[in-house]
């Protein structure tokens, strides 16, 4: 018991997301990416709600990690699955932005 209080087993913090925001605009995740490849991320949109898995792995003779992440947020409502956006920028940064159809311009 003593144990698990110092490992902090269920008090890990969400190491990838910088930022999330929801309002009456729309929905806009910001995560930080950068120890994935873009081949290592994806993300898919449907039923409602928007998908972001990462997956790295890294093997030599003695040992394999592997680093992994997944994120599912629903689309506020009012928001179709095609006015999901994503943007990643050079430096790892991906920026996923649901806007309701009134903050579509």
């Amino acid at each position: 018991e003593e144990e698990c209080k110092q490992l902090n087993l269920f008090s890990e913090k969400d190491g990838e997301l910088v930022r999330f925001k929801e309002d009456e605009s729309g929905l806009e995740v910001t995560l930080d990416t950068h120890l994935y490849r873009p081949s290592e991320l994806d993300l898919h949109v449907k039923e409602g709600k928007i998908m972001i898995t990462g997956r790295h792995e890294e093997q030599d003779d003695k040992k394999t990690v592997v680093r992994q992440f997944q994120r599912i947020y629903s689309l506020p409502v009012g928001v179709a699955e095609t006015d999901v956006t994503s943007d990643l920028s050079a430096d790892g940064v991906l920026v996923i932005k649901a806007k309701k159809p009134a903050a579509l311009k």
